[in-house]
């Protein structure tokens, strides 16, 4: 076990200069108990671990929320967060990839005392090693037991499947601090929020909107028993804008607008987000004198800037991710969640003039700063860039350390827990698919007369699956129509007739069905739209103990589907109030 652990240092007084002074003592506190476990951890009979893992999340939280210039929540948080994964029996079977239904609905092992562990925020070395110390005894019990319900299947079962649970790396010592921890002045950002929030009161139809900006600075310290390390400060801060209302007919209507960044200096400025604010309220009064959707459709659908790069983040981007089936006492539990490109490398997937490339150490795509690039991921690997698709064809998926049938081995896309999609552009290989504005509608039109269909649709905006979740829901008290499974709100819609005039229209559902939307587009924009967005995880937090929401990154140009359905929102609403806003009634007098 020396000999293992002897790789061991802690960084140089250089590289920690920008860090905190008691980085060097967490790190120490690490790397003592992590020795300490390995050296001594067992219980009789049953296997040491092989592996151990630790890492520690230092996260500094400026938070704000301000609705119609009226101050919700403020104020400034640190948390310091551990979790420690153990792995017993051998780097082909172990204790991992195990689905365990007893303790989904009977409860199983506290998770939380090893994962997510919330410690003292004052990083005293002996304070962290008693922390550990805990964490580890009960990852380990769960660990033996994990492993010993695993074997009891494995023995009952023949299974034809051999791809290893695990793959040991060679040490390595990793480090990206190179930027001091940021700072803001929480109180001079809460004044600029409450003048762009106070513009909603000029829009007597608007029944709340609020703005939200979080600014996430987090130090990331990382070690295992292979000899690997990762020192890691990263920041997020993103400002989001949600306004609701009632329609006059009742139904729940809204508008979002989001921008994330690294920085607080990469967001648009403060004039630029009053202008948001100012956009998001028109719209909002405009989408309730519009006229509603009232039949299904299926034919040519426009999606333009933020509505196709939200088409691909929620229908395609989620399956060029690698996920492995679960073995669990009635067999292996297939993964159905954007699991369609498991089986597929080598396959067509999309339209064969589309290319699309991962590039997460991309800082900048044109003019707007990219909020997922990163050098390294939450395991300490080196992330490199990737074709995933090539001209319509399935080349590689984005891996973690987690083995798959196809990928086995991590090409560094580990963050929030598990395997994640990061910077992902798509464009075209095929110059006569590109097409301006004019030619697009006039294609468009074209698919309208040849299909003989009297219209047709342009999208400008999606519903963001996050501000859906944590906003627009809450906003309307759980009452916004979100159709079912697999169907999207439409924002900003138009209507577009075969003579090209155009009209405004609400209450429609995209129903974009699995990716093979994406095999029907027909024609692409000139330009791409750069789409900052916190994401859902692909791998659930519930099988990784990670994060509900990721920051990624999508460049996607105007897309032009030949086919796709379109749904009306037929939904029963909440009456709306009974008599006028008092806000409408005295801009009336």
């Amino acid at each position: 076990m020396k000999a293992i652990l002897g790789w061991w240092m802690l960084l140089t007084g250089a590289t920690l200069a920008a860090l905190p002074p008691w980085v060097a003592d967490a790190q120490r506190a690490l790397r003592d108990e992590l020795r300490r476990s390995m050296d001594s951890l067992s219980i009789a009979s049953l296997e040491k671990p092989y592996y151990i893992e630790y890492t520690l999340r230092y996260r500094w939280l400026a938070r704000a929320k301000l609705a119609l210039g009226g101050t919700l929540d403020s104020g400034q948080t640190r948390t310091a967060r551990i979790t420690v994964g153990v792995r017993v029996g051998s780097p082909e079977r172990d204790n991992t990839n195990f689905f365990d239904a007893a303790a989904l609905f009977f409860g199983g092992d506290d998770d939380e005392s090893y994962r997510n562990r919330i410690v003292p925020r004052e990083m005293n070395y002996a304070l962290l090693r008693r922390e550990l110390w805990l964490a580890t005894d009960a990852a380990y019990k769960a660990a033996v037991e994990q492993y010993a319900k695993k074997s009891a299947v494995l023995k009952n079962r023949v299974q034809r499947d051999t791809t290893p649970d695990f793959v040991l790396l060679p040490p390595e010592h990793l480090a990206d601090t190179l930027a001091p921890i940021p700072h803001i002045d929480l109180r001079r950002i809460v004044e600029q929020l409450r003048r762009i929030s106070a513009i909603a009161r000029e829009y007597a139809a608007i029944h709340n909107a609020t703005v939200t900006l979080e600014h996430l600075p987090e130090l990331l310290v990382y070690v295992n028993s292979e000899g690997r390390s990762l020192v890691k400060l990263s920041c997020q801060v993103g400002i989001e804008i949600v306004a609701t209302a009632q329609a006059p007919d009742g139904m729940p209507i809204a508008q979002t607008y989001a921008a994330y960044a690294k920085t607080i200096e990469e967001l648009p400025t403060w004039d630029s987000l009053a202008r948001a604010m100012r956009r998001v309220a028109q719209r909002l009064s405009d989408q309730a004198a519009a006229p509603v959707v009232a039949e299904p459709y299926s034919g040519p659908v426009l999606f333009r800037g933020q509505a196709a790069a939200e088409l691909f983040a929620q229908v395609f981007a989620p399956n060029l991710v690698a996920q492995r089936a679960q073995l669990a006492e009635q067999g292996v539990q297939e993964q159905e969640r954007f699991g369609a490109f498991q089986n597929k490398i080598g396959a067509r997937v999309m339209a064969e003039f589309l290319t699309v490339e991962s590039t997460p150490n991309r800082t900048a795509i044109g003019s707007t700063p990219v909020a997922a690039a990163y050098r390294f991921d939450d395991e300490g690997i080196a992330a490199q860039p990737l074709v995933l698709v090539r001209r319509g064809y399935l080349e590689n998926l984005l891996s973690s350390r987690l083995p798959t049938r196809r990928v086995r081995k991590s090409n560094g896309r580990c963050r929030g827990g598990g395997a994640m999609y990061d910077v992902l552009s798509l464009r075209s290989d095929d110059r006569r698919r590109i097409a301006n504005d004019r030619q697009l509608i006039a294609q468009m039109l074209e698919i309208l007369r040849r299909r003989d269909l009297p219209y047709g649709y342009i999208v400008s905006e999606l519903l963001d699956q996050n501000l859906l979740y944590t906003a627009v829901y809450q906003q309307t008290a759980g009452t916004f129509p979100t159709g079912s499974e697999g169907q999207i709100p439409a924002l900003a819609v138009e209507r577009i007739w075969r003579d090209g005039h155009r009209e405004r229209v609400r209450g429609m559902l995209i129903a974009a069905g699995s990716y093979q939307v994406f095999r029907d587009i027909v024609a692409v924009g000139e330009s791409s739209y750069v789409h900052n967005l916190l994401a859902p995880a692909v791998v659930s937090p519930y099988r990784t103990g990670g994060s509900q929401y990721v920051v990624a990154t999508v460049a996607v140009p105007d897309l032009l589907v030949e086919d796709i359905e379109v749904r009306p929102i037929d939904d029963g609403f909440p009456k709306p109030p009974f008599i006028v806003s008092p806000i409408e009634q005295t801009a009336g007098k």
